[in-house]
């Protein structure tokens, strides 16, 4: 566990309140997509083409679309649809409507269609940074009359388009995105702008010194975008990690077109900074995995109080009742049965110590100050002052592990050794703890009487309880025995995450 999900786990936040977190983002997303799909079906009944375009005459969005001859339209160019002449028509009239901020109408023959259509553009409004016209496509194919004075109109249109590409050119250079134009093959930098430089902390004036495959983390990278591009596939918002030539590492969502260049196939690639956004998931991912971390302990924790509480208080006060039963049942009004009584007595009282003992050693304190090795020094302590020799040896990297890991530890020790000290019939254990790199190995030993192991009451908890923590933790549990040989208890837990940074 990294000192950031310890933060996560430690900083007050409960695990309700981490849930609540993230069902009421899942929420809000999933009423911002029922929004959207409201009123895309709205657009897409709408019987004309409804469509956006930006400044660069590229289409953000289309509202429906015949799929014979174009499998996608979005992100084409107005120009892709019609003639190279009727194409800078269209171009003037989204830059007049840019450029005047008023309704522009044109009219134009669709390439494969043959189709007579009439085109209204308008200044989109809703957009803040009002880089946006909204187009509206009718056919009026019978209208030929329209469509001439639109021939006619060419050289005001050239005019206009020239001017418009003058614009284009110098929005680009001054747009915030960081935008470049590499070649297809060799990725060297045909052109970059203002943004590009910026984004790269490079010189402005050596750009084109550069190539592509120096800004990926992994130069590898690009060659995946030329592979998307080369199959067609669309490369938009492809996110990547990128680098500055002061080394600074960059999320960005990555947008690519395959386009001509100075008449040589190039790449126009745009990047959008989204390492703010990488950040926000990463803390997600922080508290759910804090969350997880939460539930899994607890459960755990539950579990093995259910194996102590079993082995321990139940079977004690279970003994205790029987005999103040009998006990009870023995004694005639004038007879002497008071042996049995303060017998039952005697192990109630010592069910009622032991329950006290489980109670207020969930987590000893000879555990919380000093850590694991510490906690089973006095528990060496403890069994010997019992009559029970212990020799306790160890060789660990460690000064302390996580809670979780220190308990199931310290509960294996304790649950073997108090096997050995109750049924083994000898008065000594050895207890062995060993670091193995990335793992742990406790071995507890007795030479006492042993005894067979398939012919254990699976019912009882001191033994599987051993396995089970085990498996909780990921690691693996062996119990060795026979009758006359002795029992050996190995248990292999793997240290990961758990190992506390000093």
């Amino acid at each position: 566990m990294d000192s950031d999900q310890r933060d996560s786990c430690y900083r007050g936040e409960t695990a309700e309140t981490l849930a609540w977190r993230i069902a009421e983002l899942e929420q809000e997303n999933a009423r911002l997509k029922e929004e959207n799909t409201y009123y895309r079906n709205i657009l897409e009944e709408v019987p004309a083409f409804v469509f956006t375009v930006n400044r660069e005459c590229q289409i953000v969005y289309l509202n429906r679309f015949p799929k014979e001859h174009y499998a996608q339209a979005t992100g084409m160019y107005v120009r892709e649809f019609v003639s190279p002449e009727e194409g800078e028509l269209l171009e003037a009239a989204i830059a007049r409507a840019f450029e005047e901020q008023r309704q522009q109408v044109v009219c134009i023959c669709g390439k494969h269609t043959q189709r007579i259509l009439q085109v209204w553009y308008t200044p989109f409004k809703g957009d803040p940074q009002g880089d946006l016209v909204v187009g509206v496509s009718v056919d009026v194919t019978d209208d030929h009359a329209k469509f001439a004075e639109v021939l006619q109109s060419k050289d005001k249109i050239a005019e206009e388009l020239a001017e418009s590409d003058r614009r284009f050119e110098i929005m680009v250079e001054n747009t915030p995105v960081p935008v470049v134009i590499s070649d297809l093959e060799s990725g060297q930098v045909l052109y970059g702008n203002q943004a590009l430089a910026e984004f790269f902390a490079t010189p402005y004036e050596t750009l084109r010194e550069k190539k592509t495959g120096d800004f990926y983390v992994d130069p590898l990278q690009r060659q995946s975008l030329l592979d998307r591009v080369a199959s067609k596939q669309p490369v938009r918002g492809v996110t990547m990690k990128l680098k500055s030539e002061r080394g600074d590492i960059r999320h960005a969502a990555v947008y690519v077109d395959r386009i001509k260049f100075a008449k040589r196939p190039a790449l126009l690639g745009c990047f959008l900074d989204i390492s703010a956004h990488k950040q926000r998931e990463e803390g997600i991912l922080r508290d759910r995995m804090a969350l997880r971390r939460l539930l899994d302990t607890n459960e755990r924790d539950r579990r093995l109080i259910a194996y102590e509480i079993h082995d321990g208080v139940v079977q004690d006060m279970t003994g205790a009742l029987m005999f103040l039963q009998t006990g009870t049942s023995m004694i005639p009004q004038d007879a002497d049965g008071q042996s049995e009584v303060r017998r039952g007595t005697q192990l109630l009282s010592n069910a009622i110590g032991e329950i006290r003992r489980l109670l207020n050693g969930l987590r000893p304190l000879s555990l919380e100050e000093g850590g694991v090795v510490a906690a089973i020094d006095d528990l060496v302590t403890r069994m010997m002052d019992e009559n029970f020799a212990i020799d306790f040896r160890h060789d660990i990297e460690f000064t302390r592990l996580a809670p979780s890991l220190e308990m199931a530890v310290y509960r294996t020790v304790q649950e073997a050794v108090n096997n050995a000290r109750r049924h083994s019939q000898d008065d000594s254990a050895s207890i062995v703890i060993l670091q193995n790199g990335k793992s742990i190995q406790i071995t507890v030993r007795d030479e006492g009487c042993g005894f067979d192991p398939t012919k254990i009451d699976p019912h009882r908890c001191g033994l599987s309880g051993i396995y089970e923590r085990a498996n909780l933790l990921g690691g693996k549990a062996r119990i060795v025995s026979s009758p006359g040989q002795g029992t050996l208890v190995k248990v292999i837990l793997p240290l990961g995450d758990y190992l506390e940074s000093e």
